[in-house]
């Protein structure tokens, strides 16, 4: 058994190989880029550097090696519970990471390169020579035409070159998570903390106020008098006999499961959860817009809305609709890293990286100047306006995108409020990247699903921290063209959202997306063929979204409020009350961070405790390797060392090494205790070795 184990995992390692590497033969061995200076609008000079490829060649030598060593380790330590793929890596979510990345025409693998230039392994990667894609692009192209040529015969009548890509999807740093013990109070206190995957153990916390649920009028649901919880309330109202929402009648049902709902659904969604979900996103995305005033006779129109099984699900199809295989979609980084996976798997898309820091007027402070604090350092992180994109910057990737697909990118993908980085894009920020994409003619995806999670609603100037693209695109702000029964976006702006971050309800799988470009609604719906909400489902979430809230103080036990603006309300108090607790200790400790006001993460400047470079060599000098191979030590070592398993920038794309991402809802109370001592323990004794800058 263990042979063909074996045999398998060498497999899958020499196909990975073969597959990253294939591209690279057909690419002269080093792709000169001239240098060149943009001084638009007074933004700021950029160089592009040329760089070479035989770097990356030089990584695949020892990959063979190394991945048939990931996957026998992860074959035995599941207990050959899972099949030689998801031992060498597969087996995660779908929405992971792809590894190629073609910088400047080059292609190179960084992320696969760190695997077998871990601790002890290959050559160690050069810290000069040239700038790299945080300096310029990233593109991540499909596999959608590639073939394994040298494949094995046996495993080519086993498994696709398809099926084999698909492995390479995930991250090494996800890899690296797999390999460490985790926490627990008993067995593992000293595991690692999982502090980098966007969930919120707060959502099992009472809604507070909230003692149930009325639905249609009809008596509360189930209430005792105690504050209920979001679980108490679906287990309520799964097993409800109230009719239906929609349903034009007040009287009861039989049944928690009704006869129909085991045929076929209308693909888009259900009619009910459609209007439901349309009254929901006005109330969130419209309503609360002081600073940008939306009239009452816009509405999000059902027939627009099409719901599919969750946000990576609704926003491939979109890119599906919206683009041709090898289509440039831009977007700002750092970036959610499983966007790389979501557009480029399946849909064939061809991701290039808006980098921002140097389209601004002044430059982005370095981690540490000069003071008279009392170690003489001042440790300063780059302000939130740096990563805004502007007209420059979305030109300059635009240019990118021409040389790299000789044709116009087609979208521009927003993360609004942002994921990694834990803010909102100011309004005007949207409103000239709304301008930009309807003067060039590339349509802006709007992805809003934290939209629910802004907890600090009001900027120091008294506007609204958050402003919708919904709101800004709208025909009553001089956006689209008037449309009966909609919000008047036109044909480029587009929304996606979900329920899966600010109601922590991954796993009902209930992703939303909004459009009024008339060509792809058809389109859409015929593609969501493939990935429909269950009936089930989509009855359970038309009675969360529908339901008003049963209150101990109200007349009758009841009131007005519907349950999702309570449930929001409180759990943005919890939200914004950890957060508070993360940014006070890193403030103690001295340590920058960019001030939060939305999602589930605050944005962590290391970059104090990276190795030191080579006095020879400047930050602009260095390699993408030596980046990520700085960066790779300093998260080894929190996560080995301290177990503190945070998500590292490079992983998503930030333009310098040495920051993180730390996922402060993913623990619960003592875990999050422990998460903030072990940061004091790891900066006091970092600062008291001497180690780093």
């Amino acid at each position: 058994m263990m042979k063909s184990v074996a045999t398998l995992a060498r497999v899958i390692a020499t196909s990975l190989v073969s597959t990253m590497l294939r591209p690279l033969s057909i690419l002269p061995e080093s792709v000169a880029v001239s240098s060149r200076t943009n001084n638009g609008g007074g933004e700021g000079g950029r160089r592009r550097r040329s760089s070479s490829i035989s770097e990356a060649k030089e990584r695949g030598g020892s990959m063979v090696t190394k991945l048939y060593e990931f996957a026998l380790v992860g074959w035995n330590s599941h207990h050959h519970h899972h099949h030689a793929a998801a031992a060498a890596g597969g087996g995660h979510s779908s929405r992971q990471r792809m590894a190629f990345i073609s910088e400047n025409h080059q292609y190179t693998n960084n992320h696969w390169g760190a695997i077998h230039q871990g601790p002890g392994v290959g050559n160690k990667a050069s810290v000069g020579g040239a700038a790299s894609s945080s300096s310029s692009t990233t593109s991540l192209r499909a596999f959608s035409t590639s073939t394994t040529s040298n494949q094995s015969s046996s495993s080519s009548k086993l498994s696709s070159s398809r099926a084999q890509n698909a492995i390479a999807l995930l991250p090494t740093y996800l890899l690296d998570a797999r390999s460490v013990t985790k926490f627990h109070p008993v067995n593992a206190p000293n595991g690692a903390l999982q502090l980098s995957v966007a969930e919120n153990q707060l959502s099992e916390l009472p809604v507070s106020g909230v003692t149930g649920v009325v639905e249609n009028g009809s008596a509360d649901v189930e209430s005792d008098g105690e504050e209920v919880t979001l679980v108490q309330v679906l287990s309520q109202l799964a097993s409800s006999t109230v009719a239906r929402p929609s349903d034009d009648t007040s009287s009861a049902s039989s049944l928690t499961f009704e006869k129909d709902m085991i045929y076929y659904q209308p693909t888009q969604g259900s009619p009910g959860l459609r209007s439901a979900m349309g009254g929901y996103l006005h109330d969130l995305l419209l309503s609360s817009s002081s600073s940008t005033t939306t009239s009452s006779s816009s509405t999000f129109n059902p027939e627009n809305i099409i719901l599919g099984a969750g946000c990576n699900a609704v926003l491939e199809n979109l890119c599906m609709c919206l683009t041709e295989p090898g289509d440039a979609v831009m977007i700002p980084t750092p970036y959610y890293a499983a966007f790389e996976f979501d557009l480029v798997a399946r849909a064939g898309c061809e991701i290039v990286s808006v980098n921002t820091l140097d389209y601004h007027d002044e430059s982005p402070p370095s981690s540490v100047d000069a003071t008279n604090k009392s170690d003489g350092k001042q440790r300063t992180t780059i302000p939130p306006s740096f990563y805004y994109p502007n007209k420059a910057s979305l030109t300059h990737a635009y240019n990118l995108s021409m040389e790299q697909t000789s044709r116009p990118p087609r979208v521009l993908l927003l993360s609004h409020p942002n994921n990694p980085l834990g803010i909102c894009y100011p309004p005007e920020v949207m409103a000239e990247c709304i301008e930009w994409c309807r003067e060039n003619e590339v349509h802006l995806i709007s992805d809003e699903i934290y939209a629910g999670s802004v907890y600090r609603q009001k900027r120091g100037d008294g506007e609204d921290t958050f402003v919708s693209a919904m709101s800004l695109a709208s025909s009553d702000n001089g956006g689209g063209d008037e449309k009966e029964g909609g919000l008047g976006l036109g044909p480029y702006i587009h929304l996606v959202y979900a329920l899966s971050k600010d109601f922590a309800l991954s796993g009902l799988r209930v992703g939303v997306a909004y459009t009024e470009n008339e060509e792809i609604l058809m389109p859409m719906q015929k593609l969501n063929d493939l990935c429909q909400i269950s009936s089930q489902t989509q009855l359970l979430v038309e009675r969360m979204l529908s339901a008003n809230v049963a209150t101990a103080g109200a007349a009758g036990g009841n009131d007005d409020t519907k349950f999702v603006d309570a449930y929001l309300t409180s759990n943005r108090h919890n939200i914004q009350t950890r957060c508070d607790k993360l940014q006070s200790c890193l403030s103690d400790v001295d340590i920058p961070y960019l001030p939060a006001d939305s999602g589930l993460f605050v944005w962590m400047d290391f970059r104090e405790f990276l190795p030191s470079l080579p006095d020879s060599i400047t930050e602009e000098m260095e390699s993408l390797s030596s980046k990520e191979q700085r960066e790779r030590g300093l998260y080894l070592k929190l996560m080995k060392e301290y177990g503190l398993l945070f998500t590292p920038g490079m992983s998503m794309r930030n333009e310098r090494p040495g920051f993180f991402r730390c996922v402060f809802t993913a623990a619960s109370d003592e875990e999050f205790e422990l998460g903030l001592e072990r940061i004091c323990k790891f900066v006091n004794e970092e600062r008291g070795s001497g180690s780093g800058n």
